[in-house]
């Protein structure tokens, strides 16, 4: 089941959050090394700030968080932008109301390590087709991600490879790429396929900007 929070209400649902941010950091700063900021047990940066949406994607038989995304447009801060800019090779800046970002995309651990299921898929599936959805309900063209290149084969397997907007370029100890999107129909079909998904993934149907608001 996926669960849609926005920044500015997300002291609402201290619990949610919570879980949400000390995931982030178990899966960027304690498993993966990346050089991010912490807060405690947190994972958190200035993206936070500028009243994100949350995807967060729970298991239906424990109620537990798997996983977890960050939704930006770009016509605000965002971090391919205005972090990663190398990112995008000879390309302007993307700033659109057609465009959001994904970002801070991680799967808890213990999931991870289980590679005897297909658990990672499914969550994995779940959390991007919970964007798919928002995003044909919202009338968006394409969502952009920064990520690495061992995640961009995984969006492949899932049955959504996207199109790379520049190179891949080392940062910090990996290699990062911006990965961009058409939302379609066929492609939220395809990503339920692989993952056997059948029906809505979302809590209850909504667009982007109406769960921003909410």
């Amino acid at each position: 089941m996926i669960r849609i929070l926005n920044g500015r209400t997300r002291g609402q649902h201290p619990q949610a959050i919570d879980e949400m941010f000390k995931l982030r950091k178990r899966v960027f700063h304690d498993f993966l090394k990346w050089d991010v900021q912490t807060d405690g047990d947190w994972e958190i940066d200035n993206y936070d700030k500028s009243n994100p949406l949350y995807i967060l994607s729970y298991s239906p038989d424990t109620g537990k968080l798997r996983g977890s995304l960050r939704l930006l447009p770009t016509l605000g801060p965002n971090m391919l932008d205005d972090t990663f800019p190398i990112l995008l090779g000879d390309n302007p800046e993307i700033r659109s109301a057609s465009i959001w970002e994904s970002s801070r995309f991680c799967i808890d651990p213990e999931i991870s390590q289980d590679r005897a299921s297909n658990q990672v898929t499914v969550a994995a599936a779940e959390l991007m087709c919970g964007v798919g959805e928002l995003g044909l309900a919202s009338g968006i063209s394409h969502i952009v991600t920064v990520t690495d290149v061992f995640l961009e084969r995984m969006f492949r397997r899932m049955g959504c490879p996207g199109e790379r907007i520049g190179e891949p370029h080392r940062i910090g100890s990996v290699f990062a790429v911006a990965v961009a999107w058409e939302v379609t129909p066929s492609l939220l079909s395809a990503m339920k396929a692989v993952a056997a998904i059948e029906g809505t993934v979302l809590e209850r149907p909504m667009s982007l900007e109406t769960a921003r608001a909410a």
